[in-house]
């Protein structure tokens, strides 16, 4: 996992061919009307289903100009709905981040230097969501300008996706696409300034607890490779002490 991204501007291009539905199931039909329908289908069906607390370890392959230009390893910790923790490198170097509730808290040589708001989007849509109301989930993606009531259907990688916040063509807003086979989550793709675009890929994962973890992502800001990362060493636990997401000043 990685950082978390912001904003969008909503095409009305009714020419691309996409559709934009209403919202609401068809009682008859079960198809979904609106990019809230499947977000909905996808809460019910994976509530509190992913593990909610565990670890892994992460290794990353640095890009720029699509060229690797370096590796390296982090460890994380994660506790559904908004716990996050990211060690850089050597844990007894104390080089760490932690995400909880709405900010994030960097930390150098275990002193705090910088304290932020980040809504942690990444997190939630990963899995913190089906550890929230479903109603707060749709109002914190809103927040984040996500158009969640606008729904496209597409097909990307020879597969059916819906894509909740977005018409065909659009690559300028914040979007959710999700596998119609699959179920699951495979790309979102955030504004995360006026000048960047933040394209992210879910391209491998494995079963975890009752629902799924995934293993492989990449990263492309502004159409290019930015990072890859590979998750590994993937263990579930029943709870973390409090410092791991309370650290204070060593």
């Amino acid at each position: 996992m990685k950082r978390m991204f912001l904003i969008t501007i909503l095409f009305v291009a009714f020419s691309s061919g996409a559709q934009v539905i209403s919202l609401s199931y068809d009682a008859n039909d079960g198809v979904p009307k609106s990019g809230e329908d499947v977000l909905k289908h996808l809460h019910q069906k994976y509530k509190e289903a992913p593990c909610k607390a565990y670890t892994f370890s992460q290794k990353n392959t640095h890009y720029k100009n699509d060229s690797v230009i370096g590796t390296s390893i982090w460890y994380e910790a994660v506790q559904f709905p908004d716990k996050f923790r990211i060690d850089f490198g050597d844990k007894t170097e104390g080089n760490f981040v932690v995400f909880k509730n709405d900010s994030a808290y960097s930390y150098r040589k275990f002193e705090l230097k910088k304290t932020s708001y980040n809504p942690n989007t990444l997190l939630l849509l990963l899995g913190g969501m089906y550890y929230r109301d479903f109603n707060e989930v749709i109002a914190r993606l809103q927040k984040e300008h996500y158009n969640t009531k606008v729904l496209s259907k597409q097909k990307w990688r020879k597969q059916e996706v819906e894509v909740v916040g977005a018409l065909k063509g659009d690559t300028l807003s914040n979007q959710i696409w999700v596998s119609k086979k699959e179920r699951r989550i495979v790309r979102i793709i955030e504004k995360m300034d006026e000048n960047r675009m933040m394209d992210m890929t879910f391209d491998a994962y494995q079963k975890n607890c009752k629902g799924y973890t995934e293993t492989k992502v990449t990263f492309k800001s502004n159409g290019k490779v930015e990072q890859v990362e590979e998750y590994y060493d993937i263990k579930a636990i029943d709870k973390f002490p409090e410092e791991v997401f309370s650290p204070k000043n060593k």
